[in-house]
């Protein structure tokens, strides 16, 4: 349920498609989805009837009652994408590089604010009785643990930093961010953490960033305060 006290524009933020998304809702692949819908519409009800409709818009459609409930839903749907063709010719959508290591600085600053399911209770023997740890439980389960299900970061809220080994953690984050990130090339990660930040922990990420034409290193650095497990993620490269 959506919590009625959160702001508007903060629940349209949370619903917003990945950036996957918008780079594939292309101009060129909707212009052909359109192309086989018309033609499949003139097949069934002639060009000359297709194109009169579609000049009078969603009015001529509800006014006309000889389609039938397929054709008129077939209409419905080749009007949604004429507009949304329409849409992206009025508004532009230009994936440059700058918008590109933005989308990335976000998302990975979201991996960080996220607990993974695969963690270790921070509790004592007696608290913790008969009951498992979910990184045991999933020890088994190494699909499960490149999942989606698993998406997150280790627990860090409630820690203190000379509790975490460095360069264990490190590469710990470094799987994180190879399996969550794929515009970050595999091979060309690098991940440093360190443990003298007055926030708690600094963990810096750097990684080859897939652009078109030319490839190019970004440099990321993750604050945690330990305290909220709260992360903040600031670009380095500028």
């Amino acid at each position: 349920m959506i919590d009625a006290n959160v702001p508007m524009q903060s629940r349209q933020e949370a619903v917003q498609p990945s950036l996957w998304d918008r780079l594939v809702d292309d101009l060129p692949g909707l212009a052909a989805e359109i192309a086989r819908a018309r033609a499949e519409l003139a097949r069934d009800i002639g060009e000359t009837r297709l194109a009169a409709l579609i000049d009078r818009g969603r009015r001529g459609l509800d006014q006309d009652s000889t389609l039938t409930d397929d054709q008129r839903r077939a209409l419905v749907l080749l009007f949604n994408r004429l507009e949304r063709h329409s849409f992206l010719q009025e508004r532009g959508i230009v994936v440059t590089p700058e918008v590109l290591r933005e989308a990335v600085r976000r998302d990975i600053e979201a991996l960080f604010n996220v607990e993974r399911m695969e963690s270790r209770l921070l509790v004592t023997p007696t608290e913790r009785g008969t009951a498992l740890d979910p990184a045991d439980v999933l020890a088994d389960f190494p699909h499960v643990r490149r999942s989606v299900l698993n998406y997150g970061v280790p627990c860090f809220s409630g820690r203190r930093a000379r509790d975490f080994d460095p360069e264990a953690l490190a590469r710990e984050l470094r799987e994180v961010v190879a399996t969550f990130e794929p515009r970050l090339k595999r091979d060309s990660l690098r991940v440093k953490v360190e443990t003298g930040a007055k926030t708690g922990l600094r963990v810096v990420i750097e990684g080859v960033l897939m652009l078109t034409p030319t490839p190019e290193r970004l440099r990321l650095a993750t604050t945690i305060d330990l305290d909220s497990g709260r992360a903040m993620t600031a670009r380095e490269d500028r």
